[in-house]
C-alpha cells in the first residue's frame, strides 16, 4: 500500500498555485470522491441483498425480488 502525503513547502505559503499543482490536487480529490461513491454503492447493494428475501420490504421500496438480486449482484464500480 502506498500512502501519499501532500505538504505545502514553507516558501510557497501564500503564493499562487501553479496550474500543475491545482490539476494534481483536483485529480486526487476526484479519486477520493470516486472511492467514496464506490463504498456507498457497495453498502447499498449489500443492504439490498439482505432484504431481497423479505417480500413486504421489497414491496415498500417498489422493487421486485429479481430486480433486487440483479442490482445487488452488480460489482461496486458499475453504476
Amino acid at each position: 500500500m502506498t500512502i501519499v502525503t501532500l505538504r505545502r513547502s514553507a516558501g510557497t505559503a501564500g503564493a499562487i498555485r501553479g496550474a500543475g499543482e491545482k490539476s494534481a490536487l483536483g485529480r486526487i480529490s476526484r479519486c477520493g470522491h470516486t472511492i467514496d461513491r464506490w463504498i456507498a454503492r457497495s453498502r447499498q447493494r449489500r443492504a439490498l441483498r439482505d432484504i431481497a428475501e423479505i417480500d413486504y420490504l421489497l414491496k415498500d421500496i417498489g422493487v421486485s425480488r429479481e430486480e433486487a438480486f440483479r442490482e445487488a449482484g452488480k460489482p461496486f464500480w458499475r453504476p
